[in-house]
């Protein structure tokens, strides 16, 4: 009769080495002997009951018969084919490895080939392209037609932009404080550059950015840069932006670059720091605004009174010149006439007296009024003359 366990024994399952029942000493079957003769051991059977442990070529036979019946069916013979279906299982694979060398390159990207972690080629032509598969080669797509845009000294919010104190503070030229929001429009220029160069383009081109304002504001007075200043340092940041992005170096002296291009700058609020001080220089720039306005409506007013006066000017000198030419043309005319009139005097004096008499007469007598005096009974007729209205003659005889 068998013993029982001692506390601390593992009884092992009755079977040899190689998974064969009964030993192959004995000649009982499963009471035979084994290696150590009578029972116990490898080849002992539990005791009281039937053997429940799966027989190892019975799994190798179930195995053998489930990959026949998927890799190749049953060769004539009824056997197995390994070698085919080891060659269909590789064929398989290689075509799934290789096809995973297509790629897609959209019409904004441009995709560097890399080839053991060199880059050897970039396509910039969008379409489907193809390398070797990984870890041969492989394909990094970038975005280098897209402009990408970054905010330093707030962030979007639903009620506007928030306020972010340690960006947007910053010294003046005059030692004042503004607090300034703008943002930065970039794209990618050098594709190898922009991937290799820096290891956060997008960390990189904000800090540059903060940086590059900070340099120009800090050359700047407070009221230039809330006023007509704004344009000035919005392309003086943008050129120092691109110069400190262009000297970052790659390997050596002569590749240098980031691979990032700076679009523009655009300053969307230069402010005083605290609300009390913006609604001081709010009224300083309103009270800039209407000085403007009126220096404005003063030099429109000058210039149309300077025309205007220009005008009277050339008027009266066209007048007098005109007035001076008519008069030398009338004494001209005289002193023609009274040499004429002198010449006929010098050959003839009673004649040219009497002419001048009654020229002169006509002359005076067709500017005055006459009076006719006499009566109903044919008397002679006495005519009495009236020069002007010096004669003392009543004003109703006149």
């Amino acid at each position: 009769m068998a013993s029982k366990p001692q506390d601390g024994m593992i009884l092992l399952p009755n079977r040899g080495p190689w998974g064969s029942r009964g030993g192959s000493g004995g000649s009982g079957g499963d009471q035979g002997g084994g290696n150590s003769g009578g029972g116990g051991g490898w080849n002992q059977k539990p005791s009281g009951g039937r053997n429940t442990d799966p027989d190892l070529d019975d799994m190798l036979r179930q195995a053998q018969d489930k990959f026949k019946n998927t890799f190749g069916g049953k060769r004539p013979s009824g056997d197995l084919d390994p070698g085919k279906a080891i060659f269909l299982l590789l064929g398989l694979l290689l075509l799934l490895w290789l096809g995973t060398g297509f790629y897609t390159v959209q019409p904004q990207e441009n995709a560097l080939i890399l080839t053991f972690g060199k880059v050897t080629d970039t396509k910039t032509e969008a379409g489907l392209g193809y390398h070797l598969p990984g870890p041969i080669q492989e394909d990094i797509k970038l975005p280098v037609k897209t402009t990408q845009r970054i905010d330093i000294g707030f962030t979007p919010g639903s009620n506007g932009r928030n306020d972010v104190p340690h960006e947007s503070t910053m010294l003046t030229g005059d030692a004042n404080i503004v607090n300034i929001h703008f943002s930065v429009f970039w794209r990618i220029g050098d594709a190898e550059k922009y991937q290799f160069v820096i290891d956060d383009p997008e960390a990189t081109v904000k800090k540059v950015a903060e940086s590059a304002m900070r340099e120009i504001i800090g050359r700047t007075k407070i009221q230039d840069a809330m006023t007509e200043g704004r344009d000035k340092i919005e392309m003086d940041t943008k050129d120092l932006m691109q110069k400190v992005l262009d000297e970052y170096l790659r390997r050596d002296e002569n590749d240098k670059g980031s691979g990032v291009i700076i679009n523009s700058v655009q300053l969307l609020s230069v402010d005083p720091p605290t609300p009390a001080v913006v609604d001081a220089f709010n009224d300083v720039q309103r009270a800039r605004t209407d000085k403007e306005r009126m220096n404005n409506d003063a030099e429109t007013y000058k210039n149309n009174v300077i025309t205007t006066v220009k005008g009277d000017a050339a008027k009266i000198t066209l007048d007098a010149e005109a007035y001076k030419e008519a008069t030398i043309k009338a004494a001209e005319g005289e002193a023609e006439r009274f040499s004429t009139v002198y010449a006929a005097y010098a050959q003839s004096k009673d004649v040219t007296q009497k002419r001048m008499y009654l020229d002169t007469m006509q002359e005076i007598l067709k500017n005055s009024h006459k009076i006719i005096v006499g009566d109903s009974k044919g008397a002679p007729v006495l005519p009495w003359m009236q020069v002007g209205k010096s004669a003392g003659l009543p004003q109703q005889a006149q």
